[in-house]
């Protein structure tokens, strides 16, 4: 199981593979600027005028001064040239870092003990422990707050709990069935007002994290769709970002709950496989 700051880590190595190749991309466009370099043969005022010579020859020839198209595009080949070394220099040390990375991981550790040290069930109740901490603390916290709008909870729950929407019921008993630690409606102060994300699920990746789930249905419907855009909006407002701090998930068009977005959500940032 990987934790958060190794998926970042390879999320940031894909993305440096990205720009490397598209700057490489770039770079093949302006071969006849990349042995070009350029140097200020004289100052008039406050305009330097430049010289040009290409890679083995001595003495350059006159270019003009920065208004030249030709300067702007040497120095973005020199500029791309160092930016390509650079990216090449990190892609290296994050490879190896991963190569020799060891992962310090209950599951990790314990399978390089020698077998008559193993255990099985130490992890499963340290995780258990950590699990019923936040649970009873979240439940607490959010027993300080005044129900969000009681009248609206018309939906049962397998273990009896009412929720506002039958997607709502079936992402609840999903969530339950398949043991994850989750509170509904867990109140979530912002820097100007309080949210109440359907759910907050706590990541089993450090036990420490907390995922958030809005899930948006009867999106066909104007009013509800103008409430939904609104709330994404009030959620950034408030230092929260979409698909970082919270998610959003949505019924089909035909109204019917699609649970494979909310599957993907908690294979990467709740139970990663």
């Amino acid at each position: 199981m990987e934790n958060k700051l190794l998926i970042d880590i390879k999320d940031y190595l894909a993305q440096l593979k990205r720009i490397q190749s598209s700057q490489q991309a770039r770079l093949a466009e302006l071969s006849d600027y990349s042995q070009v370099f350029i140097k200020p043969l004289v100052r008039r005022k406050d305009r330097i005028y430049y010289g040009a010579r290409k890679k083995g020859v001595k003495n350059p020839s006159y270019l003009g001064d920065e208004s030249k198209p030709e300067i702007q595009l040497i120095r973005e080949a020199r500029y791309l040239s160092k930016s390509i070394q650079t990216i090449e220099r990190d892609i290296t040390l994050i490879e190896s870092f991963l190569k020799k990375y060891e992962s310090i991981s209950f599951g990790s550790i314990n399978n390089r003990l020698p077998k008559s040290y193993r255990s099985k069930t130490f992890r499963s109740e340290l995780r258990s422990k950590a699990a019923r901490k936040w649970k009873e603390q979240a439940e607490a916290y959010k027993a300080t707050f005044e129900p969000f709008r009681p009248e609206e909870l018309t939906q049962p729950t397998i273990d009896g709990n009412m929720v506002r929407s039958k997607s709502e019921a079936l992402i609840y008993n999903f969530l339950l069935e398949a043991g994850y630690t989750f509170v509904y409606e867990l109140p979530l102060k912002g820097s100007h007002r309080t949210f109440y994300p359907d759910f907050t699920i706590l990541s089993e990746i450090d036990y420490k994290t907390e995922i958030r789930i809005e899930h948006q249905g009867m999106y066909d419907k104007n009013d509800y769709r103008d409430r939904s855009e609104t709330r994404e909006y009030d959620y950034w407002s408030n230092g929260f970002l979409p698909g970082r701090d919270v998610y959003f998930t949505f019924d089909d068009n035909k109204g019917r709950l699609d649970i494979g977005p909310i599957v993907e959500i908690l294979k990467s940032r709740v139970r990663p496989a």
